[in-house]
């Protein structure tokens, strides 16, 4: 009697326990996204208002805080020397490198507690492990960088936050698979029409990645992964907030978007729809 009890109990106890623990790591991701938000502020005040860029107008594209594991084992981040603290503009390198003074080192900002992984990089050939992508696991807008202060295709260098339209409609960083999202539908949550998202992931990149379910790399907070969950996202305005699981990029519920999905502005875009 006293067994069965207690398996009653365990039974009506452990789903509360999940899910308290599954607020925790949301808790700790919004937290992270704002505390990301007052290290942009600081980077935006010695940089004259822009958000690092390369040479080329853009955050560099990769997920790299250290060539390989030996380098990470050392300690030794990208493009460190006697005379160079690191080197942010390396291809290699993962965006939130050009931030890491700000953050006092504290690389482990940048680590969504409720990921499983990020991209590892295997279309190149690379087999390091979920751990060493880690830390890599929030995505920053590339689609910001494409346009200048007037909010067209940039030509030299890119706009910054206070360019912006619509800041709070205007994604920065969120949940991401994906390091950097610089492409329409094959990587996002927002094309147009009923364009199905994720395309990348779902399809062309899938196989190398059999023991990886993309979709939850988005869609992390929630039970349910995907189909209940959401997306922790940080806006150009500094707030954040989660973005539903939805499976399309359309503007309404035929489209697989639904009613507080895109409403007037392109949320990677920043421009009206």
């Amino acid at each position: 009697v006293v067994i069965a009890i207690i398996a009653i109990l365990a039974a009506m106890l452990l789903p509360a326990l999940a899910g308290a623990k599954e607020k925790g790591k949301q808790a700790y991701c919004i937290n992270s996204l704002h505390q990301l938000d007052i290290i942009f502020h600081m980077y935006e005040d010695d940089n004259e208002g822009w958000l690092h860029h390369t040479p080329g107008g853009s955050p560099p594209n990769h997920g790299k805080w250290y060539m390989n594991p030996r380098m990470k084992a050392a300690r030794k981040l990208i493009g460190s020397s006697a005379t160079q603290w690191a080197n942010p503009n390396s291809g290699d390198a993962y965006w939130g490198l050009a931030y890491y003074r700000y953050a006092g080192g504290n690389i482990r900002l940048w680590r969504c507690p409720a990921a499983k992984t990020s991209d590892e990089w295997r279309e190149d050939g690379l087999r390091y492990g979920a751990d060493f992508w880690l830390d890599a696991s929030y995505g920053i807008n590339g689609q910001f960088f494409n346009f200048g202060s007037d909010n067209k295709a940039r030509r030299t260098r890119p706009r910054k936050r206070t360019d912006l339209i619509s800041a709070n409609e205007t994604i920065i960083i969120q949940d991401a698979g994906e390091q950097k999202m610089d492409g329409g539908p094959s990587d996002n949550l927002a094309a147009n029409g009923g364009a199905e998202n994720l395309t990348q992931w779902k399809y062309s990149l899938a196989p190398l990645y059999p023991d990886i379910d993309w979709v939850s790399e988005w869609f992390r907070h929630g039970s349910g992964k995907p189909y209940g969950a959401s997306c922790e996202t940080l806006w150009a305005d500094g707030h954040a907030s989660p973005i539903r699981f939805t499976k399309d990029c359309g503007r309404s519920p035929s489209q697989g978007g639904g009613p507080d999905y895109m409403k007037g502005i392109h949320w990677y875009r920043g421009l009206p729809l």
